[in-house]
């Protein structure tokens, strides 16, 4: 759309804002908004939130898998408020988020059944922000508590690395010094970690990167940051369960890894081409250090390096992605 420049006074020029642009971010005479110069493009911004209103989910005949994935997809998204339709059956499933990836270390038959209310009040207790306000035998209605800011995604940014470099620690400690116990709460950061990760992506999908044009971009970074997490959380899981005595070569190629991930912390808050081109220098030494040792593997080492290896891959895409934020 075209907007022509108006002259008021001898040196100020004022310029109009779409009226539809205005209603949906709730602006008003007096409020403050942002402004961004990118050489020949003017950016305007406002902290405000879009509201989406409300959403219904009829999720009747669904698995809670699909149930759980739709609710979080809605969350995501940055409904206001969302109605969940279920089952009236007192049939319960099990979604597998609860077992193997989740919970099986704290229980030692590895299975809790869950109704499709117990399920959404377990996912709803785990979103930052919102809370079950409504709840019925067959339906229940989730709403936003308070108004959703950019001025948090910061933090749960920052909380997101906090946590993923310590489940490198955790995971390398009990890979190798054998200290297994902390490894049985590697669920419960992964599951802070992706309380994070979805407020993150609300406040995108809501309000948008502080520079919108790189809001795909961060969209794709805290996605892989919480794929990462996964593959630590994994790593745990087969430490637990085959107990991997520590080989000298597998503790350098972890360290190797964990350096990596250290390595992209830095050049997200402090970017410099020399800092990312030490990532995928390391990263072509870690590649040469594993083809010259990768005999030695055992066929569990040989899975425990799968997961490094995607890790490594991860890192790469991060590295990319940081550049095209810096560019």
């Amino acid at each position: 759309m075209k907007r022509k420049i108006i002259k008021q006074g001898h040196n100020t020029l004022t310029l109009t804002i779409p009226s539809k642009w205005a209603k949906k971010y709730s602006l008003n005479a007096g409020d403050e908004i942002e402004l961004m110069e990118q050489e020949n493009a003017l950016i305007i911004n406002t902290s405000k939130s879009k509201s989406l209103s409300s959403t219904t989910l009829d999720l009747r005949g669904s698995s809670l898998t699909y149930l759980w994935r739709s609710l979080i997809s809605a969350y995501r998204s940055g409904y206001d408020e969302i109605t969940v339709q279920f089952d009236k059956s007192p049939k319960k499933g099990m979604y597998t988020g609860f077992g193997y990836n989740n919970l099986q270390p704290l229980f030692s038959k590895g299975i809790v059944d869950l109704s499709p209310i117990e399920a959404i009040q377990a996912l709803v207790n785990r979103l930052i922000g919102v809370e079950i306000i409504d709840q019925k035998e067959s339906y229940c209605v989730i709403k936003e508590m308070g108004e959703t800011t950019y001025k948090e995604f910061d933090n749960a940014l920052r909380r997101m690395f906090l946590l993923i470099l310590n489940m490198a620690d955790e995971c390398f400690d009990g890979y190798a010094h054998e200290n297994r116990e902390p490894l049985k709460q590697i669920h419960l950061i992964d599951t802070n970690l992706d309380r994070f990760e979805d407020f993150c992506l609300r406040v995108l999908n809501k309000i948008g990167y502080k520079n919108c044009r790189k809001t795909p971009v961060m969209h794709n970074i805290i996605f892989l940051l919480e794929m990462v997490g996964d593959e630590y959380k994994k790593l745990a899981l087969h430490f637990l369960e085959y107990k991997v005595k520590p080989n000298n070569y597998m503790v350098k190629e972890f360290e190797i890894q964990k350096n990596q991930l250290r390595r992209f912390y830095e050049l997200f808050y402090i970017f410099s081409h020399k800092k990312a081109a030490e990532i995928y220098e390391s990263d072509q030494k870690g590649d040469h250090f594993l083809n010259m040792h990768y005999a030695r593997f055992t066929n569990h080492e040989k899975e425990i390096i799968h997961h490094f290896k995607k890790i490594g891959i991860f890192v790469l895409s991060l590295t990319e992605l940081r550049i095209d934020l810096e560019t």
